[in-house]
Protein backbone atom coordinates (compact mmCIF):
# COMPACT_ATOMS: atom_id res chain seq x y z
CA UNK A 1 0.00 0.00 0.00
CA UNK A 2 1.37 3.39 -0.61
CA UNK A 3 0.68 6.37 1.02
CA UNK A 4 -1.03 9.34 -0.31
CA UNK A 5 -0.10 12.77 -0.39
CA UNK A 6 -2.37 15.65 0.87
CA UNK A 7 -0.15 18.44 0.12
CA UNK A 8 0.62 19.06 4.16
CA UNK A 9 4.35 19.62 4.57
CA UNK A 10 5.92 17.32 7.64
CA UNK A 11 6.29 18.59 10.79
CA UNK A 12 10.05 19.17 10.96
CA UNK A 13 11.64 16.84 13.61
CA UNK A 14 11.64 18.53 17.29
CA UNK A 15 15.36 19.28 18.47
CA UNK A 16 16.42 17.39 21.54
CA UNK A 17 18.38 19.29 24.39
CA UNK A 18 21.46 19.12 25.37
CA UNK A 19 21.10 18.24 29.06
CA UNK A 20 23.57 20.22 31.46
CA UNK A 21 26.24 18.88 33.99
CA UNK A 22 24.60 17.70 37.12
CA UNK A 23 25.44 16.12 40.01
CA UNK A 24 23.60 12.57 40.45
CA UNK A 25 21.44 12.18 43.90
CA UNK A 26 19.13 9.41 44.88
CA UNK A 27 15.69 9.89 45.30
CA UNK A 28 14.89 6.58 46.73
CA UNK A 29 15.96 3.77 44.45
CA UNK A 30 15.66 6.33 41.47
CA UNK A 31 18.87 7.95 40.26
CA UNK A 32 17.82 12.06 39.24
CA UNK A 33 20.86 13.93 37.61
CA UNK A 34 24.44 13.18 36.43
CA UNK A 35 23.73 11.37 33.41
CA UNK A 36 21.04 9.11 34.71
CA UNK A 37 18.19 8.74 32.92
CA UNK A 38 15.42 10.95 32.98
CA UNK A 39 12.83 9.72 35.82
CA UNK A 40 9.01 9.76 35.75
CA UNK A 41 7.42 11.82 38.65
CA UNK A 42 3.91 12.78 39.28
CA UNK A 43 1.72 13.96 42.11
CA UNK A 44 -0.95 12.74 43.65
CA UNK A 45 -4.50 14.77 43.50
CA UNK A 46 -5.54 13.59 46.48
CA UNK A 47 -6.02 15.19 49.78
CA UNK A 48 -2.75 13.44 51.87
CA UNK A 49 -4.86 13.20 55.08
CA UNK A 50 -7.04 10.20 52.84
CA UNK A 51 -4.59 7.71 53.27
CA UNK A 52 -6.80 4.97 51.03
CA UNK A 53 -7.06 6.87 47.96
CA UNK A 54 -3.71 8.74 48.16
CA UNK A 55 -2.66 5.10 48.29
CA UNK A 56 -5.02 4.16 45.21
CA UNK A 57 -3.61 6.83 43.01
CA UNK A 58 0.10 5.93 43.89
CA UNK A 59 -1.28 2.52 42.32
CA UNK A 60 -2.40 3.98 39.55
CA UNK A 61 0.59 6.20 38.95
CA UNK A 62 3.16 2.80 39.26
CA UNK A 63 1.25 1.19 36.67
CA UNK A 64 1.39 3.89 34.47
CA UNK A 65 5.62 4.03 34.83
CA UNK A 66 5.73 6.42 36.80
CA UNK A 67 9.09 6.36 39.25
CA UNK A 68 8.83 8.68 41.89
CA UNK A 69 5.79 10.59 43.67
CA UNK A 70 5.01 13.71 44.90
CA UNK A 71 2.29 14.02 47.92
CA UNK A 72 1.30 17.83 49.05
CA UNK A 73 1.38 18.18 52.84
CA UNK A 74 0.07 21.26 53.60
CA UNK A 75 -1.87 20.95 57.52
CA UNK A 76 -0.95 18.48 60.34
CA UNK A 77 -3.27 16.08 59.22
CA UNK A 78 -1.39 15.56 55.58
CA UNK A 79 2.13 15.38 57.59
CA UNK A 80 0.62 12.75 60.54
CA UNK A 81 -0.10 10.38 56.98
CA UNK A 82 3.06 10.46 55.59
CA UNK A 83 4.66 7.82 58.01
CA UNK A 84 1.92 5.11 56.41
CA UNK A 85 1.95 6.20 52.69
CA UNK A 86 5.98 6.51 52.57
CA UNK A 87 6.03 3.05 54.12
CA UNK A 88 2.95 1.85 51.99
CA UNK A 89 3.98 3.40 48.45
CA UNK A 90 5.33 1.35 46.05
CA UNK A 91 7.46 4.28 44.69
CA UNK A 92 9.81 6.88 46.75
CA UNK A 93 7.29 9.66 48.04
CA UNK A 94 8.65 13.11 48.09
CA UNK A 95 6.67 15.45 50.61
CA UNK A 96 5.71 19.23 48.83
CA UNK A 97 5.65 21.11 52.15
CA UNK A 98 4.22 24.39 50.78
CA UNK A 99 6.38 26.06 52.43
CA UNK A 100 5.69 25.04 56.18
CA UNK A 101 9.03 24.41 57.96
CA UNK A 102 7.37 22.21 60.85
CA UNK A 103 6.71 19.79 58.54
CA UNK A 104 10.44 18.44 56.84
CA UNK A 105 11.00 17.22 59.88
CA UNK A 106 7.38 15.00 59.63
CA UNK A 107 8.52 14.27 56.30
CA UNK A 108 11.99 13.20 57.48
CA UNK A 109 10.94 11.02 60.18
CA UNK A 110 8.33 9.23 58.31
CA UNK A 111 10.31 8.33 55.86
CA UNK A 112 10.37 10.42 52.95
CA UNK A 113 12.50 9.97 50.34
CA UNK A 114 12.91 13.54 49.56
CA UNK A 115 11.04 16.97 50.82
Amino acid sequence: MSAVSLGVPELPARPVATRRVSRQIQVGSVAVGGGAPVSVQSMTTTRTSDIGSTLQQIAELTASGCQIVRVACPTQDDADALATIARKSQLPVIADIHFQPKYVFAAIEAGCAAV
